[in-house]
């Protein structure tokens, strides 16, 4: 199977990671034909250093393979963490096979994308606010700064990179600085809550008009990303058919 990309997403990918973060690695892959042809399905795979159904820490990877299919719909349907890959500019494997969709990623920047930004602030200002499962997972967060600084700061970052796609129809990897420094400085205790969720009401309101003023398309272009889907895949396959047929040559 050829790999698309492999990279560092994530806290890393936005310039948000600091001692206490984890890793964790996004890796694409272009499926055989006989899991878009035939029946078989590929899905998606993750796997950890971790301890099984324990908490990553520092020092532990985690890692995301999703197939190509998987992938794109998921990005054309505005997923932020998925669609947010289309603008990295580091990689730890990167194909010719993944320039195209770079070049057209702005088939997935739509009204519905902003929403999902949206909904995902939404869904962290819950969690901060124990709105959302009754309870947080980093129980030690709370007991040193009286609330989950890092729903918190993720709530913060989704509502300045959905404004910023709304309005400039880009997203920023790593977060521009300033954004960044706030990110940080939240993560680390060092805004209030009362603070925290004052601005999180502003970037909810913020994002809220911009996706109302924007002129962007409804949904992402899904026919658009089929036709790329198309191309790659009959591309792929042609180009691993010929490096086999190559070694058998130099086999034989």
């Amino acid at each position: 199977m050829v790999t698309l990309f492999k990279a560092e997403w994530g806290s890393r990918a936005y310039g948000t990671n600091n001692e206490y973060s984890d890793r964790d690695l996004i890796q694409v892959v272009i499926e055989e034909p006989k899991y878009i042809t035939g029946l078989q399905e590929f899905r998606a795979q993750h796997t950890s250093t971790a301890e099984q159904g324990s908490r990553s820490y520092a020092g532990d990877t985690d890692m995301v393979t999703y197939g190509l299919k998987k992938w794109a719909g998921l990005a054309v349907d505005g997923n932020p963490q998925v669609m947010a890959t289309l603008w990295l500019s580091e990689f730890i494997h990167r194909s010719m096979f993944f320039e195209i969709f770079q070049e057209n990623r702005h088939l997935c920047v739509s009204k519905n994308a902003g929403r999902k930004y949206l909904g995902y602030m939404k869904s962290q200002r819950m969690n901060m606010e124990g709105l959302k499962k009754g309870k947080t997972n980093r129980p030690e967060l709370v007991h040193a700064h009286g609330y989950d600084t890092k729903f918190a700061m993720h709530a913060v970052r989704l509502g300045m990179q959905g404004y910023e796609l709304m309005t400039t129809e880009n997203i920023s990897l790593p977060l521009r600085d300033g954004e960044r420094d706030l990110c940080l400085n939240i993560r680390a205790g060092e805004v209030s809550k009362r603070e925290c969720l004052d601005l999180i009401e502003e970037l909810e309101s913020r994002l809220e008009s911009a996706i109302e003023a924007s002129r962007l398309p409804e949904t992402g272009d899904r026919d658009g990303m089929s036709s790329l889907l198309h191309t790659t895949y009959q591309r792929a396959w042609a180009f691993e058919e010929l490096m086999e047929l190559s070694k058998e040559f130099y086999d034989a």
